[in-house]
């Protein structure tokens, strides 16, 4: 504001360029502008309170204060000018000019109402302060044209209106005041007047605020294209997910215009769904599955597409009418605590003659941990003779460090190992959905940027797969014949294993039949060498178990001891009122081994998931072996593979290897383990008759034939 002050004092002096001076709008005097200086004195100006309903809408104010800026006024008011309005001179702008102005005028006096009423509380000779100094310093051009005069009353500001604009405006102060919904009372210039005006206005702004938002309604619901909604992260490309919802769709509209035939049916027409519902539904089952689901998004979409391409019209109007009245989750249950049944439609010894069509051959898989032949002697002794040159130096299979071992204990001082303990990550590592670096599982860390990790054990412990050095402990063995044997019999078993000085030994064996699921054996074994670590949070043995399992005898009973429940006639806890089951132990692998060769023969088949690692603790070599591995292999091939819990979860829609405390993990459940392997089986059984049937193969006096 001083700033502008002496620019506005440089008036007062002569030009020095005199009558030559060519600058427009020069700052300095001349000889013509000596007789009206005196006069071009600015009047105080003051603040109008207009309302706000007042002019057109917010969008034509905008404009014109564009319009505004880019064209400022150029002349001072003059006291001529005031008179010649106020004597009746020649009228303004028209009034849609004014009105534009009133309504920018009444917007920003609004925003700035507590300025304003401190503002009007000051003296006349103060209100020259209040004025922007950019609009006195532009309003010097004299005799103004008339696109300048209507720029100047189009202007935004409130606190830049005139005596000569407030003049202008009582010509239709009358007309204005009629009308309520479009005029704005002019305000009088006394402090008292103003704060009253400012007060109305305020309230009319406020009833117009309520009023609007109470006539507002919710917008309807927009409809939706066949689409996929947007997710993030996305568990595939945009197109995969597309295909498969048109998929979808496609069925459910399949089935909805089976049910929509039957119009005369009142039911059935309650059961039929429009095209946006339909549309709408088959979004919603999408986009469930992708978050839910997001590690198997495709599988599961897949399972879902063919689930009703094979479902029934009866069967689609069960589920739709189930849906209407909420007795029952829509959808086909993923991830239900009961499964349904696999049917084969073949008898069980027609599905165990199937098996052989599952066998594959183990001669080319030797690189990848399978043995199927017996380690020669001379081979078996350089392994020993290795081992001893080297001192017992392992690598730790946890955290790469190296140690020594000593079987039998140190002499010295009765100890298993050196190098102290292991600090170690027990969790495998996996991708996140929202990322490309791995992570652990147990402790959810970068494997760039984790610790040495994140649990601690005793010792350091190691791993060896050499069938060679395997064999030195205990040789490899064919499973022999055994006359005793059905031969409609098949079986699924499980090992579990944990870290002794000698590697990881043979500690639990679980044998079920196939495919009724039957335990036949189902007992732990005593390893050879001094325990390390029963690797409980995978094995699920604990040394608890170890010490007060019974000792089994070879010749008597194997089967585990059930103990009665202390509460039997609880009937909240189930698995409290049937009791516990108690195993026995095998005195040796050896032992273990010899009970499960009575239970089979050469051509038994043996299923499993990962059978090398089982059939190696064994040390078994059997041909007819069905694995869940190479049934279900993956797409970037061996030695890369689905876990079991995965295949589980995928084709069975179940879950296993469940942990409730993660803490505490108790490990997995072997005859858990060895059923899932053996119902995935029977799925690829399923999966395998039905494309034989397609090719004409048939039954005949319960033997299968191939077509004519």
């Amino acid at each position: 504001m001083m700033a502008f002050n002496s620019l506005a004092a440089l008036k007062n002096l002569p030009c020095p360029a005199g009558d030559k001076c060519d600058a427009f709008m020069c700052l300095f005097g001349h000889e013509g502008d000596a007789s009206t200086q005196s006069s071009n004195q600015e009047l105080p100006r003051k603040r109008i309170k207009l309302d706000s309903t007042s002019g057109p809408s917010t969008k034509h104010t905008h404009q014109n204060d564009i319009s505004s800026e880019q064209h400022p006024i150029k002349r001072k008011k003059t006291m001529s000018d005031r008179k010649e309005y106020a004597g009746g001179g020649d009228k303004p702008s028209p009034p849609v000019a004014m009105g534009r102005n009133i309504h920018a005028s009444a917007q920003n006096a609004d925003r700035n109402d507590g300025f304003r009423t401190k503002s009007t509380k000051k003296p006349e000779n103060s209100t020259r302060d209040s004025i922007g100094p950019s609009r006195m310093m532009s309003n010097t051009s004299p005799n103004p044209s008339g696109a300048q005069a209507r720029n100047k009353i189009s202007s935004p500001s409130a606190s830049n209106v005139t005596r000569r604009q407030g003049a202008q405006l009582g010509s239709y102060q009358g007309e204005r005041s009629s009308t309520k919904s479009q005029g704005s009372q002019l305000v009088p210039t006394s402090s008292s007047t103003t704060k009253t005006s400012n007060t109305s206005a305020s309230s009319t702004t406020k009833a117009s605020n309520t009023s609007a938002s109470s006539s507002v309604r919710a917008p309807p619901k927009k409809l939706e294209t066949l689409n996929p909604r947007l997710l993030r992260p996305s568990p595939a490309q945009h197109s995969t997910r597309l295909q498969l919802c048109n998929a979808l769709y496609a069925q459910y509209r399949r089935l909805n215009i089976e049910v929509k035939k039957d119009w005369r049916n009142e039911e059935s027409k309650k059961l039929v769904l429009g095209e946006q519902e339909l549309i709408v539904k088959t979004l919603d089952d999408e986009q469930e599955i992708a978050t839910k689901r997001y590690q198997i998004y495709g599988n599961v979409m897949k399972n879902r597409i063919m689930t009703y391409k094979k479902m029934s019209v009866s069967k689609w109007k069960e589920e739709r009418a189930s849906a209407l009245t909420g007795t029952e989750p829509q959808g086909n249950g993923e991830g239900s605590a009961t499964p349904k049944p696999i049917i084969t439609g073949l008898t069980v010894p027609q599905e165990v003659d199937f098996l052989h069509r599952l066998v594959w051959p183990l001669d080319g898989l030797g690189s990848y941990g399978y043995v199927s032949s017996i380690p020669a002697d001379d081979d078996i002794q350089k392994a020993r003779d290795s081992v001893q040159t080297s001192g017992n130096v392992e690598v730790c299979d946890r955290c790469t460090r190296r140690f020594q071992v000593f079987p039998g204990r140190r002499e010295l001082d009765g100890a298993l190992t050196t190098n102290g303990s292991c600090t170690f990550h027990p969790g495998k590592t996996y991708f996140p959905p929202s990322g490309n670096r791995k992570k652990y599982r147990c402790c959810h860390q970068y494997v760039d940027n984790a610790d040495d990790g994140c649990t601690t054990g005793p010792t350091h412990v190691f791993k060896t797969t050499d069938p060679n050095r395997l064999a030195s402990l205990l040789n490899f063995a064919k499973t022999p014949p055994n006359p005793y044997v059905p031969a409609d019999r098949a079986v699924c078993f499980d090992c579990e294993m944990g870290y002794t000085v000698y590697g990881m030994e043979l500690l639990r064996l679980t044998v079920l039949s196939w495919p009724n699921y039957e335990i036949l054996i189902d007992i732990l074994v005593q390893p050879f060498g001094e325990v390390l670590d029963l690797n409980t949070r995978y094995s699920g043995v604990s040394p608890e178990d170890m010490v007060t399992a019974e000792r089994w005898v070879p010749g008597q009973d194997h089967k585990p001891v059930s103990i009665p429940s202390a509460n039997p006639a609880n009937p909240a806890n189930p698995a409290e009122r049937a009791g516990k089951t108690k195993l026995k132990i095998a005195p040796s692998p050896k032992a273990a081994r010899d009970l499960f060769f009575s239970l089979i023969s050469p051509n038994t088949p043996v299923i499993g998931h990962g059978l090398e690692n089982d059939l190696n603790a064994l040390r078994v070599i059997h041909t007819p072996c069905i694995d869940t591995v190479l049934l279900y292999p993956h797409k970037r091939g061996l030695p890369i593979r689905h876990s079991l819990r995965y295949l589980t979860e995928t084709h069975l829609d179940r879950k296993i290897q469940v942990e409730t405390d993660q803490d505490a993990p108790q490990g997995h459940d072997s005859s858990e383990d060895a059923k899932a392997a053996g119902e995935l089986v029977r799925l690829c059984v399923k999966s395998e008759w039905e494309q034989l049937q397609m090719r004409g193969w048939h039954v005949e006096r319960d033997e299968v034939f191939p077509p004519f």
